[in-house]
C-alpha cells in the first residue's frame, strides 16, 4: 500500500513541478520579450523537462540536504547532464534545436552552458532544502483517493496535450512539403497560361484555387512556427529555415513585380 501511495505522490510531484517550471519560464520570457509567452513544448501550462528534473533531484539529491555546497555541485552536474540529454533527444527526434546557448561562454554544443548550469546548482539547493519539503507537506494533506483522481486526470490531460503537440510539430514538415508542391504547381500553371491560347479561364481558376490553398497552408505554418519561436526564441530547425527562405523568396518576387 505504501509503494502505491508513493507512486501516486511522485506522479503528483511531476505534475506540480512541470506546472511551476512553466510559470517560471513563461514569466521570464514574457519579461524578456515584453509580450505574453506560453513557454514550453506543450500547449498547456506544463513544462515536463522541469517535472522530470524535479524527480531526478528528489531521487539523487535528497541525501545531500544537510550539505549545501556538495548539494550545489551535484545538482550542477546532474541537472546539466539532464538538460544536455533532453536537448540531444529533441534534436534527434524532431530535427529541431529548441534552445541554443552557442553565444554563451563555456557551452557544450549549445545544449548546456556555464550560466545555466550555475542556475541548476542554485535551484537544486533551493529545491531540496526549501521548496520540496513545503510542497511535500501540502500534498501529504490531500486524501489518497483525491490525490489519485487528481494525478490520473492531470496525467491524461498532459498525455493528450503531448500527443497533440507532437502531431502539430510533425505537421510543420508535412505542410512545408505541401506548400512546396503547390508552389511548383502554380508555376507550372502560370507557364501553361502564358504559352497556351486555349482554356485560359480554366487555367486561371486552377491557379486561383492553388493560391488559396497556398495561402491557407502558409497561415497554418506561420501560426505553428510563431508559437514555437515565442516559446523557444533560439530555436533552430531545417523546417524553420525553409519557411524563412520561402517567405524571403516571396518578398523578392513581389519587389521584382513592383519594379
Amino acid at each position: 500500500m505504501e509503494n502505491y501511495i508513493d507512486i501516486i505522490k511522485i506522479i503528483m510531484y511531476f505534475i506540480v513541478y512541470s506546472f511551476f517550471g512553466w510559470i517560471m519560464e513563461s514569466v521570464l520570457k514574457t519579461v524578456i520579450q515584453k509580450k505574453p509567452v506560453n513557454s514550453g513544448f506543450l500547449y498547456g501550462p506544463f513544462c515536463p523537462i522541469y517535472g522530470f528534473g524535479a524527480i531526478i533531484m528528489f531521487i539523487f539529491l535528497q541525501g545531500f540536504k544537510e550539505r549545501p555546497i556538495l548539494l550545489f555541485i551535484i545538482a550542477f552536474f546532474v541537472l546539466s547532464t539532464w538538460e544536455y540529454l533532453v536537448g540531444w533527444m529533441l534534436e534527434k527526434i524532431f530535427h529541431t534545436k529548441y534552445w541554443d546557448y552557442t553565444e554563451n561562454k563555456f557551452n557544450i554544443k549549445g545544449r548546456v552552458c556555464l550560466l545555466n548550469s550555475l542556475f541548476w546548482g542554485f535551484l537544486g539547493v533551493v529545491f531540496i532544502r526549501y521548496m520540496h519539503p513545503f510542497i511535500a507537506d501540502k500534498i501529504d494533506i490531500i486524501r489518497v483517493n483525491d490525490l489519485l483522481f487528481l494525478s490520473l486526470t492531470l496525467s491524461v490531460i498532459m498525455l493528450v496535450d503531448l500527443v497533440i503537440s507532437i502531431i502539430k510539430v510533425k505537421n510543420i514538415s508535412i505542410n512545408l512539403e505541401k506548400l512546396k508542391e503547390i508552389t511548383n504547381a502554380i508555376k507550372e500553371k502560370i507557364d501553361e497560361l502564358e504559352t497556351k491560347q486555349i482554356n485560359k479561364e480554366t487555367l486561371q481558376l486552377a491557379i486561383e484555387e492553388l493560391k488559396y490553398k497556398q495561402a491557407t497552408i502558409k497561415r497554418k505554418l506561420l501560426k505553428q512556427t510563431n508559437r514555437l519561436k515565442k516559446a523557444f526564441p533560439t530555436m533552430k530547425s531545417d523546417a524553420i529555415e525553409r519557411i524563412n527562405e520561402f517567405l524571403k523568396e516571396k518578398k523578392e518576387n513581389i519587389r521584382g513585380k513592383n519594379k
